[in-house]
């Protein structure tokens, strides 16, 4: 009888063990049927990279399928790109505009489709859309007040974002939290101002020698928008042995930390963007699901150009300086050795 016992208790465990297996199997074979696409504006910056690693490292354990398109710069691409990508099939629409007026009916045509969608990074006028970013205007008034500690005074030059981008606004009003105040002294001057067509770099370069030219090299700050266009202007400053007047950018570039452990750039905003690669990730996750993007999610209320609300959901940015370096490298964002190449004189506390 007590073997019987065992070899029943046996069966029934087995067969718990197996009815649980098949459920998880169930369910994981439903995660997979499900996608979460992605339009990419470009891959111009390693930033994009470390976005997508974040939103992959979501998706991949939650057994969904990520589906991605690059636009390259095209913004007619990119809508092409999102076609493709609903008529793929998609169960969450994540979309990093090119252009965000012309990206809007790749938005209508998801919405039509019965597709949530997330406009990532940069805003797009969309309320139905779940906006997912950092808080744009801390970025601006952070970049201004480190430069600010830096040089309170002097000839400026601010070099922008693309001017077809509702983000360059964003982040021009929070540095005029910092600097109207300065500029209406008279103890700042802005002496150039220059929108960067797709914030290539080396349009940047090209628009930083044109205006040291024009001023005669008497430039004492240039505020660049993102490590990008600073690695540009750098190279223009080099050019005339300027390198080392108070340089801004955002986007915390393994390039850029290495220029501020050098002395050749003053601050950029980190925005870690493997954590919004994933907060974009989880929330796509959810909408998939049937949520809306007010249910469920640490949510804020953005105001679109167009003053409709929209959700959002806004990380903080921190502000890096020669200062607390260490944060980066603590993060495993950038290890020593990359963060402190070339340092050989004056190394900052993260490289000592």
């Amino acid at each position: 009888m007590q073997t019987i016992r065992r070899v029943s208790f046996l069966m029934i465990g087995a067969a718990v063990l197996a009815i649980a297996a098949g459920t998880f199997a169930d369910s994981a074979a439903a995660a997979a049927t499900k996608r979460v696409c992605v339009s990419w504006r470009h891959f111009q910056e390693e930033r994009w990279r470390i976005d997508e690693a974040g939103v992959k490292s979501v998706l991949d354990p939650a057994g969904y399928t990520y589906a991605s398109a690059d636009a390259q710069s095209d913004p007619q691409k990119q809508l092409t790109d999102i076609e493709n990508l609903l008529a793929s099939g998609c169960d969450a629409l994540i979309v990093l505009g090119q252009d965000p007026k012309a990206v809007v009916p790749g938005l209508d045509r998801a919405k039509a489709a019965g597709v949530p969608t997330i406009a990532y990074d940069g805003p797009i006028d969309y309320p139905d859309a779940l906006f997912v970013s950092f808080n744009n205007i801390a970025v601006g008034h952070l970049m201004a007040e480190a430069m600010v500690k830096a040089k309170a005074s002097g000839n400026w030059v601010l070099i922008e974002g693309d001017a077809s981008h509702p983000i360059v606004q964003i982040f021009r009003d929070g540095q005029m939290e910092v600097l109207k105040p300065l500029i209406d002294k008279g103890d700042i001057k802005i002496v150039a101002q220059q929108n960067i067509q797709d914030w290539k770099p080396d349009v940047a370069q090209s628009t930083m020698e044109q205006i040291l030219t024009q001023q005669d090299n008497k430039v004492d700050a240039v505020l660049a928008m993102n490590d990008g266009e600073a690695g540009g202007v750098a190279a223009a400053l080099a050019s005339q042995q300027l390198l080392g007047i108070p340089l801004s950018g955002q986007d915390g570039d393994k390039a850029a930390l290495n220029r501020i452990a050098r002395g050749q750039q003053t601050v950029t905003i980190w925005k870690n963007s493997y954590l919004l690669g994933q907060a974009a990730a989880k929330a796509a996750i959810e909408m998939a699901g049937g949520k809306k993007p007010t249910e469920g999610f640490d949510v804020t209320t953005f105001k679109t150009e167009s003053g409709k609300d929209q959700p959002a959901i806004l990380l903080k940015p921190i502000a890096i300086t020669r200062d607390n370096l260490n944060e980066v490298t603590d993060a495993k964002w950038i290890d020593k050795k990359d963060l402190c190449h070339g340092v050989t004189e004056n190394p900052p506390p993260a490289c000592q």
